[in-house]
């Protein structure tokens, strides 16, 4: 049976809390990530009773299941940044999935590494993240175990200037 609604924000069940901080720690939060309930919940999980614990070793590239056969690439959002055509979209602590520019694909998403690592800028340790991702891009693209399907997602972003009156979707968060 499949659940309906929306997925729990952090992949387990949250509670809704409202606080009051002072402007500096909501900067503070917000240059850890954007939204300050992912910038706590980091620094909660990076401490274990006030010590620093052991962090277990992601791989910084991977696939993440979905549902049923569906994965996403999902990535260390601080070794890809500079993709041309590639978006990389933060969902977790160190966690964020690769969205490419409509109407692109895995051969585009190839090339566009190929073409970042041609790219006599780039730093030598961004060239070995660049290089392993090519290489798994092409070991899921030749792969029969995969398939790949390009779907669309919609960000919806803040416009910068003055704040605005909260519409009642963003009342709710």
């Amino acid at each position: 049976m499949r659940v309906r609604g929306r997925p729990p924000k952090f992949g387990r069940p949250g509670q809704l809390l409202a606080l009051t901080l002072p402007e500096d720690v909501v900067s503070r939060l917000k240059n850890i990530h954007p939204d300050p309930a992912w910038a706590i919940v980091s620094l909660v999980e990076s401490t274990r009773d006030g010590r620093r614990r052991q962090r277990v070793a992601r791989p910084k590239i991977e696939l993440a299941r979905l549902s049923g056969r569906r994965n996403l690439i999902v990535v260390d959002p601080h070794s890809f940044r500079s993709v041309p055509g590639v978006a990389v979209i933060p969902v977790a602590a160190g966690r964020a999935f690769l969205a490419l520019d409509n109407g692109k694909g895995a051969v585009d998403l190839e090339l566009a590494i190929l073409d970042r690592l041609d790219d006599s800028k780039t730093e030598p340790s961004e060239r070995k993240e660049l290089s392993t991702l090519r290489d798994h891009v092409r070991e899921w693209r030749r792969s029969r175990r995969y398939r790949f399907s390009t779907r669309s997602i919609i960000i919806v972003e803040r416009a910068p200037g003055r704040a605005r009156r909260r519409s009642p979707a963003d009342r709710s968060r």
